[in-house]
């Protein structure tokens, strides 16, 4: 179930603020079928703190948390944390501090001279929505990769137009590929009327098998 690790959904976004929010997901594995995660997304001027919560069973958990800065079109990530006790993954914890010049994770055992700018997962997420947001149509840069805690370069394209239904209601989404060489592919649908927010994810993985993500209900965006 090591591949869950890359269905992540978004942020949402409005002009150039950004509004906090909470949100439910289901996740539904080719394997092991369906299972709730939950998202929530706190912004406290220029930082903001993003989380999600998977539990597959009651022992188990995945989760991810992390602390990001944003100013203008930029993110950068400054701290992120990961959980995962699931079965055969290791390690079942991970911290990793990022700063102007260097990427740093005890647990991971690195120390990475920055040459570009490096993104956790969620920070990731985020700066792509921002690129669609303002129209920028491939784009690619580095991730911290929360499968096997390595740095990746992923790359973005915009393939066109998808109308996806939900339960709140039907919208013409944004489909953008993401693509690594030693990753599976990820396609995002983000919805322009929900502050391009990302409403439905899936990865297709190198057997041919595909999990998803989807938003169960509208989200909750909170105000101040």
């Amino acid at each position: 179930m090591k591949i869950i690790f890359l269905l992540l959904l978004g942020f949402s976004l409005s002009g150039n603020a950004f509004k906090s929010f909470e949100a439910e997901f289901t996740f539904s594995h080719h394997e092991f079928g369906n299972f709730k995660m939950t998202r929530k997304f706190i912004v406290d001027g220029s930082t903001a703190q993003s989380s999600f919560k998977l539990r597959p069973l009651l022992i188990f958990e995945y989760s991810q948390k992390s602390k990001l800065n944003i100013s203008d079109s930029e993110v950068t990530s400054i701290r992120t944390e990961v959980k995962n006790n699931i079965p055969g993954v290791n390690p079942s914890f991970f911290a990793v501090d990022f700063s102007d010049t260097e990427v740093v994770s005890e647990e991971l055992g690195f120390n990475i001279t920055k040459q570009n700018k490096i993104l956790d997962q969620l920070g990731s997420d985020l700066q792509m929505r921002l690129n669609i947001k303002n129209n920028i149509a491939r784009f690619s840069f580095d991730v911290i990769d929360n499968d096997k805690g390595n740095v990746i370069t992923r790359t973005y394209a915009v393939e066109g137009r998808e109308r996806i239904k939900t339960s709140f209601g039907e919208f013409n989404c944004v489909k953008v590929s993401a693509t690594a060489d030693t990753a599976s592919k990820i396609i995002y649908y983000l919805a322009p009327e929900l502050d391009y927010f990302v409403i439905k994810s899936l990865v297709e993985l190198k057997n041919g098998k595909i999990n998803t993500l989807k938003i169960n209900k509208k989200p909750k965006f909170l105000e101040g």
